[in-house]
């Protein structure tokens, strides 16, 4: 049957999360080092200086945009299965795999997250 389009932007948010939490590993990794082994710094002026970038962080608008879009895809993908649960039939379960295609457990495993 394919995937719903709130699946696909969901493989496409997550793609954008992960390629991105790759770089800020790299640069996270990157000023630790040169917090330490280059400038010299003393333990509380690194923590001082991590604190300030953490909370540059908090202020992205990046992050708030994946959180409303999160919400945005979990709601669409509540919506479906609320609509497959009243669209199966009455004597069948709603993840029997011989007569939903296999959607049932997938629909199911979408609503618990």
């Amino acid at each position: 049957m394919g995937l719903t389009e709130a699946e696909l932007q969901l493989c496409e948010l997550l793609g954008q999360v992960l390629e991105l939490l790759r770089w800020n590993q790299v640069l996270g990794y990157s000023n630790q080092y040169l917090l330490h082994e280059k400038l010299g710094l003393s333990p509380d002026e690194r923590h001082r200086v991590m604190k300030a970038a953490a909370n540059a962080v908090e202020q992205d608008g990046r992050l708030q945009d994946w959180g409303r879009r999160l919400i945005e895809i979990q709601d669409a993908l509540q919506r479906i299965q609320m609509r497959m649960l009243a669209d199966a039939p009455a004597d069948l379960p709603a993840g029997d795999d011989d007569h939903d295609g296999g959607n049932g457990e997938r629909a199911a495993e979408a609503a618990d997250d």
